[in-house]
């Protein structure tokens, strides 16, 4: 076993700017902002259902910040979203390169008019507009935005991107030369050993086995005193995050090394990514510990379904066959861009004995699902189709009726939770009582999540069953949404427990099914209301009206069953 190595800093720099530059051009891009630049998100960092693909930037957890064009280029698309990134500009470049700057607050005056006479045009909040090069040219570190908490950001910060020009995949911007002070090794919290089902014994079992990390004397090591016994085709994953200077945030590492024998036997680093395979993210974790506990351990060995671009050899899908008695070196490195790095090694030992321990026997009426192949259950009051490209792995699939007579169906465990999908899956339930024809567009799956709570996931009646498409495993059953979306005042400037400016502010939200359309006139003329999905806010800017007279706002908002709530109120400006 050795230490966790920590190279000088201003040697990693060198050796990494080197290595790299011969695919990325060095020092073309500046940082987009002017404030002492802080990590609070690493490219590729596993966040729900997807890698992150760019930066965040803090900017000090304020909203205003100015952000600059990171070279010269034009703007090419500003995208405007209630969740997402939320207001979004896409510098193009004349090398071949695209940065994106996202969960803006509000971008420069001329391009806000330019933005807004579309919106007014078109009576729309949300729009995906798409330059010419000569509408906007910008020159490098002018600004061109300012930094904001817009889409789907937790907080302020400015989500950076460099993407290829062509084939529109993100790429990590360290690659281009843009570094920042790093002088800490992440840190390897865990190991995670992983018996093929039916094919393979660990300690015995053919679960899953996790083991914390401690750190004796500066080496790091398995926190137990047991040997690592296994036979069969066993494979690895390790859980670790990474910090930087200067930064409280927890990140994400980039790459990750798995030995055996000392022969690299599988590696990953994140360099780049299509967005088409993003979700694959589920697939390169163990997305059962990640949705049960939050915790992230990335795997080091491919599932037959993982057809992601971040393995340097394609060949390797680090899954090891142990089966002669030995004893085996394991050794598995993890690394930040920077290259500092923190490794363990340990011992596998091989013993053929382990053949004798049965697997856990599936349940009887499970059925065999592969990723190459795609089944469908036919029930009585149940369907389900699982096409071919949906699973990750084998898996047994099974389903169970629970019994619900407050819902218009009983509930349906389709599934297992803790299994992810690549794509959406129809099911299919029948209603236990026959609705009458004006109730039969109100009723909707709905997904019974954790905590109780119902979401509304769609649906469409075929024949006698309500069927729509859902991108989880989990408990469902039909519900009716007649519960129009509730809107209430947020904030107007009478208000005199707070000022805000000239603006007039309200929550929107829904019980069941997302808000699907809103719009809003003051004075009996469209307004542009501005949406945040998140929070619900919906919010316009009345500084153009006259002072010192009573206005009448007009709010409607519909959701995706057509439940429609008109909002009127009045206010003093």
């Amino acid at each position: 076993m050795r230490k966790s190595q920590l190279l000088p800093v201003f040697l990693l720099l060198f050796f990494f700017a080197t290595s790299q530059a011969q695919n990325y051009p060095q020092n073309y891009f500046h940082w987009p902002i002017d404030t002492p630049v802080t990590i609070v998100g690493t490219f590729g960092e596993i966040r729900d259902n997807h890698f992150h693909s760019g930066l965040d930037l803090g900017t000090e957890e304020m909203e205003g910040r100015p952000v600059s064009a990171s070279a010269a280029g034009y703007i090419s698309r500003i995208k405007i979203s209630a969740d997402g990134y939320g207001k979004a500009l896409y510098i193009t470049h004349p090398n071949g390169y695209v940065t994106v700057y996202g969960h803006l607050q509000k971008f420069t005056q001329p391009v806000n008019e330019y933005i807004r006479k579309i919106q007014y045009e078109k009576q729309v909040f949300e729009l995906d507009v798409n330059l010419k090069p000569k509408d906007f040219l910008v020159k490098q570190d002018e600004v061109i935005a300012y930094s904001g908490a817009s889409g789907s950001a937790e907080g302020p910060h400015l989500h950076f991107e460099i993407r290829d020009e062509q084939t529109e995949e993100p790429m990590n911007p360290f690659l281009f030369g843009l570094h920042v002070f790093d002088g800490l090794a992440p840190e390897l919290k865990c190991i995670r050993i992983y018996p093929t089902m039916e094919a393979g014994i660990v300690n015995k079992t053919d679960s899953s086995v996790v083991y914390e990390t401690q750190n004796v004397d500066g080496i790091l090591m398995l926190n137990t005193t047991d040997i690592v016994q296994a036979f069969g085709y066993v494979s690895f994953g390790v859980g670790a995050t990474d910090r930087i200077d200067n930064s409280q945030a927890v990140l994400g590492i980039y790459s990750a090394e798995l030995y055996v024998d000392n022969q690299l036997a599988y590696t990953w680093k994140l360099d780049r990514f299509n967005f088409n395979d993003t979700k694959q993210a589920n697939a390169h974790i163990d997305y059962e510990s990640y949705i049960r506990d939050r915790n992230t351990i990335e795997r080091l060995f491919r599932l037959p379904g993982n057809f992601l671009n971040i393995y340097d050899d394609s060949t390797k899908l680090g899954t090891q066959y142990f089966g002669e008695e030995a004893s085996h070196d394991i050794k598995i490195v993890v690394k930040d861009f920077s290259g500092n790095k923190s490794q363990i090694e340990f011992p596998v030992v091989v013993y053929p004995s382990l053949n004798q321990y049965q697997y856990q026997a599936h349940p009887a009426d499970a059925m065999l699902v592969t990723n190459a192949k795609g089944v469908a259950i036919h029930k009585s009051k149940l369907d389900v189709a699982i096409p071919a490209n949906a699973v990750y792995q084998d898996l047994y699939y099974t389903d169970m009726e629970i019994k619900s007579p407050q819902y218009l169906s009983n509930t349906y465990r389709v599934g297992n939770w803790y299994e992810a999908l690549n794509v959406p899956i129809t099911v299919g339930i029948k209603p236990e009582t026959v609705l009458a024809d004006s109730l039969m567009a109100k009723a909707v799956v709905a997904e019974i999540q954790r905590d109780g709570t119902l979401k509304g996931r769609g649906g469409n009646w075929n024949n006698k069953f309500v069927s729509t498409q859902v991108s989880v495993f989990g408990d469902y059953t039909i519900v009716l949404d007649t519960t129009p979306p509730v809107v209430v005042k947020d904030y107007v400037p009478a208000d005199m427990n707070s000022y805000r400016g000239a603006v007039i502010q309200f929550i929107a939200k829904d019980n069941l099914s997302k808000i699907k359309s809103y719009s809003g006139k003051v004075d009996g003329k469209w307004m542009l209301f501005e949406f945040d999905r998140k929070t619900g806010m919906l919010q316009c800017d009345v500084s153009p009206f006259m002072e010192n007279k009573e206005h009448q706002v007009e709010l409607t908002v519909t959701d995706e069953r057509n439940n429609v709530t008109n909002y009127k109120i009045g206010f003093y400006f």
